[in-house]
């Protein structure tokens, strides 16, 4: 056996362990938000910050009460437990999987020159990392013993600073900071499974809250978008709940990004909201299908098989960013930017905490922001910001302004350091038939992406033998299968047309 076969299992076994592990704490963590509903029915629980009385009394109802609550602390502990050791399988376990790999090219190269020291050091951090959680598992932790870490006053909001405290701190830490904080699925930093687990219980406490009223009128006015957004990621497990406010906004995957080789965020535009989150959704995966299309072993879709024996399949995960207060017509989105400022720098710290959570296993997959629309605004707005934005190219479609004036004004956010955006960094893509594109000579929404005005890269995608007829359609269809446009969006997102590309 040549050393390459057992380096080439070893990735594989990692590669598998890590997303049973993040797969199971996520289950685990709802059946946790199951017994925990199970306690609050039988009463003698907080809920909305009153005591449920509960329908049982006496000797009996306190102890059916006290093991369901037992219960779900327990699950709490398993969940949590299984989501830290599939973060450090992501992070460290790729580090030791690089220095195997490492090790059999050297010795395949010249035997006895592989880096055997360099394969310890991997081993040993993956063994001490593991070591906690199993640590965690036995007792010889007691979280409430441990000093309280304030993950935004230590860190400051910065993602990348928040995704270094997060990765460093051990199952037990984590533990507490997720108990004593619902919020904390919307910081930015934290791995996607994670999130996602916290995010899906604190979706079904908001949506039990307005089914009971205990959230007031505020909370049962978002709770159709609510209802929606729980549809949506029950039609299919393997979505992540990246984000949720209690106003109606959140983010949603396609899956896990932090172990995508590639992702695409779409920031929809007017009209978009929770309750349209399957069109988005539907667009932003013809977007990852296109891009995969042109490359070698894609398949058809996410999770597709090889399309040749041995091929290697790209897995490009889809993210709905609807983390704004979307207008909700025309004559709304074209008088003002203030919707798209109002949460541009969420999209920011957004993008940056997934590039920081994703580059802690060492490599980095590309990540494209597409602004459609209105969202187009936003998505210049964000980019506007002098940190920048965490996008390797940034693509506007049917944009009718990108919130500032010109290229000069947006900025990429580089591994934590800012640098003016290239020309090629920021695309604008429409049709000539499209009329809203030149809702931008108003400059009410600011300069188009494209234009001799704005600069950046322009892409025409007007559908070979359209006429005037295509107006009223033009706007709707970039996104559609078998179009100009969406081939040439897929070409852009996987980065095909720039020099040394396939």
């Amino acid at each position: 056996m040549s050393p390459g076969q057992p380096a080439e299992a070893l990735v594989v076994a990692i590669d598998h362990a890590e997303s049973r592990a993040a797969a199971v704490g996520r289950r685990i963590a709802e059946s946790a938000e199951d017994l925990e509903t199970v306690a609050r029915r039988l009463g003698g629980a907080m809920v909305g910050g009153a005591v449920d009385k509960g329908e049982w009394s006496g000797q009996a109802g306190a102890r059916a009460r006290s093991r369901a609550a037992d219960a779900a602390a327990e699950a709490r502990t398993l969940s949590g437990n299984c989501l830290y050791v599939a973060d450090v399988l992501r992070a460290e376990g790729a580090r030791l999987a690089r220095a195997v790999i490492n090790w059999s090219d050297d010795e395949l190269a010249a035997p006895g020159n592989g880096d055997v020291a360099a394969v310890k050091e991997a081993d040993r951090g993956l063994a001490v990392r593991l070591r906690e959680a199993a640590d965690h598992l036995a007792g010889h932790t007691d979280p409430a013993t441990r000093p309280c870490i304030d993950l935004s006053g230590s860190t400051y909001d910065d993602p990348r600073a928040v995704a270094e405290l997060w990765h460093g701190l051990g199952p037990a830490d984590r533990a507490r900071l997720a108990r004593d904080h619902p919020e904390l699925g919307s910081v930015d930093g934290l791995s996607s499974a994670t999130r996602d687990a916290i995010n899906r219980t604190r979706l079904r406490r908001l949506l039990d809250a307005a089914d009971t009223d205990a959230g007031g009128d505020g909370l049962a006015g978002v709770a159709p978008a609510l209802s929606a957004l729980a549809a949506h990621l029950e039609a299919d497990p393997r979505r992540h709940l990246l984000d949720l406010h209690p106003d109606g906004r959140a983010v949603v995957a396609s899956a896990d990004p932090d172990t995508a080789d590639r992702v695409v965020t779409l920031i929809p535009g007017t009209g978009s909201s929770l309750e349209t989150l399957d069109r988005t959704g539907e667009r932003v995966d013809t977007m990852c299908e296109a891009a995969r299309s042109g490359l070698d072993g894609a398949g058809s879709g996410p999770g597709a098989a090889d399309s040749a024996p041995g091929a290697a399949v790209e897995s490009c995960v889809a993210v709905s960013w609807q983390g704004y207060d979307a207008p909700a017509d025309v004559t709304a989105a074209g008088s003002s930017t203030a919707p798209a400022r109002a949460h541009a720098a969420d999209l920011r710290t957004f993008a940056a905490g997934l590039d920081a959570v994703e580059r802690r296993d060492g490599d980095d997959a590309p990540h494209v922001a597409v602004g459609y629309s209105y969202g187009s605004v936003v998505l210049g707005a964000a980019a506007e910001d002098p940190r920048g934005l965490a996008a390797d190219r940034m693509i506007h479609v049917g944009s009718p302004g990108a919130g500032v004036e010109s290229l000069a004004g947006q900025r990429v956010d580089e591994a934590g350091v800012p640098r003016a955006a290239g020309q090629d960094e920021v695309v604008g893509v429409a049709s000539r038939w499209d009329p809203v594109p030149w809702w931008s000579v108003t400059g009410v929404l600011g300069g188009r992406p494209g234009t001799g005005e704005f600069g950046g890269l322009a892409v025409d995608v007007t559908e070979p033998g359209s006429d005037a007829d295509s107006v009223r359609s033009a706007h709707s269809r970039y996104f559609d299968p078998g179009t100009v446009s969406l081939d040439e969006i897929g070409r852009l997102v996987a980065g095909r047309d720039r020099p040394g590309s396939s």
